[in-house]
């Protein structure tokens, strides 16, 4: 790969973790904006809540009149069954908004996660191909020299034994001076 290719490589790769990092925060805002809507969604049924509560409160005044005229006990009763229900549908409210933001804030939580864990991994591979791609341009390099060489070395057999055509006060080959006599029998140290 040449060195272009890999820096247009490395400043892809670049690009994709910015790309990566503004999905992650676009995903943060956009999580934080549903737990605000989730919030005023709660304080609208606490506003309605209270609303309730007060029309029970009227019921009950106005039913309080009525047992005066006459049907205290039943009326009693009932302002007191209506409180009490109200009492638990405000209490299940409560623990429905509390549910409500713990699993808002852990779907946040899981999905930021998520994005920076992909990012991660995404950064990982690209500097391990990255790694690879440099290892094969250094094995290239080394390849194009070793070729550069042979490009200006002739190898032969002079009467049947090898000869090279090298440089000048070398042991030369009779017949043709520019070539030297390589020693097979000598073994390497």
């Amino acid at each position: 790969m040449e060195r272009t290719q890999m820096e247009d490589f490395v400043a892809s790769a670049a690009l994709l973790a910015a790309h990566l990092t503004q999905q992650c925060e676009q995903a943060a805002r956009d999580q934080r904006d549903a737990a605000d809507a989730l919030q005023d969604a709660a304080t609208g049924v606490a506003e309605h809540t209270a609303a309730g509560r007060d029309a029970v409160l009227r019921a009950t005044t106005t039913a309080v009149r009525e047992t005066l005229t006459g049907q205290l006990d039943a009326t009693t009763a009932r302002a007191e069954s209506a409180a009490q229900r109200l009492e638990h549908l405000i209490a299940h409210l409560d623990r429905t908004q509390a549910g409500l933001t713990a699993r808002s804030r852990l779907l946040g939580s899981g999905a930021l996660l998520a994005l920076v864990l992909g990012g991660a991994a995404l950064i990982g591979a690209s500097g391990y191909v990255a790694k690879l791609n440099l290892e094969r341009a250094e094995r290239a390099s080394v390849r194009a020299e070793v070729l550069e060489a042979l490009q200006q070395v002739a190898i032969t057999a002079c009467d049947g034994r090898p000869c090279i055509k090298l440089d000048d006060g070398l042991a030369r080959w009779p017949s043709n001076d520019d070539y030297v006599f390589v020693d097979t029998q000598q073994v390497a140290p």
